[in-house]
């Protein structure tokens, strides 16, 4: 399978409904047995989300395939081992023709391995281990890479890292606006305690 084929294929499966499925997988999994690279099946599904950008609900299925490409899913449906996570690091920039945007990937992290402990109730390893199973600890190589994980809040990565797909379904909150106050003055707290960074700024270069 070449990767034009891949591509139309995968874009006819987002637009017919779900892509978080056994279905994908198998598509993938035929481009992967044809010799397909995982890095190269990552760079076409962040493009297709690029293009996909006027239509929310379109682009949020191109981001699940994405997801599987990764290795941020179900273990069910993987299809490429994990790849191993790289040193964060604060201060990287990353710009489109229009905008730039400033990503302290190694504060981001921490914040939200803080907010599992703190919020998910699980200790400061557990959260490590599965921050490091997760498409979060990979450095980003464009600016739609931040782009993708700032459109959400930390403590939504943190809930669904601790709790899984769907946890809001379960009465779990995904946002502190119930609690802002006593959630903005932890967050103070914990970042002058550890000297991290926030998380990201992006800005206009015009």
């Amino acid at each position: 399978m070449t990767e034009n084929e891949l591509q139309k294929i995968l874009k006819e499966k987002i637009a017919q409904g779900d892509c978080l499925n056994k279905s994908v997988q198998q598509i993938l999994l035929d481009y992967k047995q044809s010799g397909g690279q995982q890095e190269t099946a990552r760079k076409l599904m962040e493009q297709v989300a690029v293009d996909l950008s006027d239509d929310e609900t379109l682009q949020d299925r191109a981001y699940d395939i994405l997801d599987i490409v990764t290795g941020w899913c179900n273990p069910e449906i993987k299809v490429w081992d994990r790849q191993k996570p790289v040193q964060l690091t604060d201060g990287l920039q990353l710009e489109d023709d229009e905008t730039g945007v400033i990503f302290n990937h190694y504060s981001f992290c921490e914040l939200v391995k803080h907010i599992m402990v703190n919020y998910g109730k699980i200790d400061y390893n557990l959260a490590t281990e599965k921050l490091n199973d997760s498409y979060l600890i990979k450095e980003p190589r464009t600016i739609k890479d931040v782009e993708y994980i700032t459109h959400e809040l930390e403590f939504h990565w943190a809930m669904l890292l601790v709790h899984g797909d769907m946890y809001w379904t379960k009465g779990i909150p995904c946002n502190f606006n119930k609690f802002i106050d006593e959630y903005l003055a932890w967050e103070t707290e914990i970042k002058q305690k550890y000297n991290l960074k926030n998380s990201y700024e992006y800005y206009d270069k015009y």
